[in-house]
């Protein structure tokens, strides 16, 4: 449950952009619906972090439309108060909001180095009820998986083969393949919008290094309106080139090697861009390129290790000082440490110090 400051500012933004929902769109427009979204960041954030993010709030949901956000009082969730000014009908809404919240996880992910869960809650018609739609919210894939206009198992089908012709560099043929599916379609708006999370997805499975913004790039969601399977196969031509220039396939190699300094290790300041940079990849390529490889977010697994070590450290007989224990886990900020070593335990170092010489004796 939000806290009563949180509440507040969240009060705030609903009156904000309720009373000047053109500001931030385009003129004339006025709001189909309203949305609340929640970013949740696996570690604590610093105060830079948080105000990176409340920055780059509006430049990633401007496609959806006006948004404002805050953080609650512990910092590490940020909630988004969205005006959905841009497109009359729903499903196109749901596509557009796929993918303004994957633009905001990129922009975490690459830029601040923070990895987070995207929750999506309910549209809802006047901005006055927004505190009935704090709860309940869906993680971003479980929303889209009931919100896409494709079918689960249709989709899975176009998913496998879109990802075979990609694994086989067959670029050609994708704008082909999507043609052909769509010719029994009687709605095509609806699935030539659902087409888009896919393609994305599909492409995403076999070139990690590629950004959001140099897919979308060529899309015109206006266009798609108008006329939805040109446009669609219009954008699908213009991916070839973008295709071709990625490396012929994957190599783990590095992030093998990326896993193994860390686990030896993790006093070093390791760093998302530092360690991309020297390793010759994209910050995207990296990112998806370690999660594909172990399962998690480099941040996440960075501090799950930190904090293994850490716990192994205070229940140990030898005598550390807790900044000497903060230091040998990669945290020179003490209370930075205490801070995530709180969240990712529920213990602060004292009392999981404390609780393990319990169980000894």
């Amino acid at each position: 449950m939000s806290t009563e400051r949180e509440n507040e500012l969240i009060r705030a933004m609903a009156a904000l952009l309720a009373g000047d929902p053109g500001a931030s769109a385009p003129e004339g427009e006025g709001v189909y619906a309203w949305r609340l979204l929640r970013w949740e960041a696996d570690v604590p954030l610093t105060d830079d972090q948080r105000e990176q993010l409340l920055e780059g709030v509006e430049a990633t949901m401007a496609a959806a439309g006006a948004a404002a956000a805050c953080f609650a009082a512990d910092g590490d969730v940020m909630t988004i108060m969205l005006a959905l000014t841009r497109f009359p009908a729903k499903v196109h809404r749901d596509t557009v909001l796929w993918l303004c919240t994957r633009s905001l996880m990129e922009h975490a992910s690459i830029n601040l180095e923070q990895d987070g869960t995207m929750f999506i809650g309910e549209e809802f018609s006047a901005a006055e009820d927004w505190l009935n739609h704090l709860a309940p919210m869906r993680e971003i894939s479980d929303w889209w998986n009931r919100v896409s206009p494709i079918d689960g198992s249709i989709a899975h089908a176009h998913r496998s083969h879109l990802q075979m012709s990609i694994k086989r560099r067959q670029y050609a043929v994708l704008g082909g393949y999507v043609s052909r599916a769509l010719r029994t379609e009687t709605e095509l708006s609806r699935v030539c919008f659902g087409f888009i999370p896919l393609v994305i997805e599909a492409v995403w499975s076999q070139h990690a290094e590629l950004s959001l913004r140099s897919l979308t790039g060529e899309l015109n969601l206006n266009e798609m309106t108008r006329r939805p399977r040109e446009a669609l196969l219009t954008w699908l031509a213009s991916l070839q080139p973008v295709l071709r220039a990625c490396p012929a396939a994957l190599n783990a190699a590095p992030i093998d090697r990326v896993i193994e300094s860390i686990r030896q290790d993790c006093s070093l300041p390791y760093s998302q861009a530092n360690l991309s940079r020297s390793l010759g990849l994209t910050p995207a390529y990296f990112c998806r390129l370690f999660h594909e490889k172990t399962g998690q977010h480099f941040s996440t697994f960075l501090t799950r290790t930190r904090m293994e070590k850490a716990q192994y450290l205070l229940s140990d007989s030898q005598s550390m000082s807790l900044a000497e224990i903060s230091a040998a886990c990669g945290y020179p900020n003490k209370s930075y440490f205490c801070q995530v070593f709180k969240k990712y335990t529920g213990m602060t170092p004292g009392e999981f110090e404390a609780a393990s010489r319990d169980i000894d004796v």
